[in-house]
C-alpha cells in the first residue's frame, strides 16, 4: 500500500480538501468521515487507500517544520517593509 504526503487545504461541507505535498497541483477530497484524528489546515499528513479507505496520519515534524518555515518568511516580509 503506497502513500502520498499531502497538505490539508481546506474544509468543503463534508469533505476535506488536500494537496499533493509539496507541489500542491493535484488535489485529493476525502470525505471528513474518513478522518478519525483531529486536523488543522496546513497539517501535511501521510495518506495510503486500501479498498476506498483512507488511512491518514499527520506528519507532525514535518509540518511543524514547514509552519516555522511560513512564519520565518512571514517575519522577513514585515521587517523589509519597514
Amino acid at each position: 500500500m503506497k502513500s502520498n504526503k499531502y497538505t490539508l487545504d481546506r474544509f468543503e461541507g463534508d469533505f476535506a480538501v488536500f494537496l499533493k505535498y509539496p507541489t500542491e497541483t493535484e488535489s485529493l477530497l476525502v470525505p471528513c468521515t474518513e478522518i478519525h484524528e483531529l486536523l488543522n489546515e496546513g497539517d501535511i499528513v501521510s495518506i495510503s487507500i486500501l479498498n476506498e479507505t483512507y488511512k491518514i496520519e499527520l506528519l507532525e515534524n514535518e509540518t511543524t517544520k514547514q509552519r516555522d518555515k511560513v512564519q520565518s518568511l512571514l517575519e522577513q516580509l514585515k521587517n523589509n517593509k519597514k
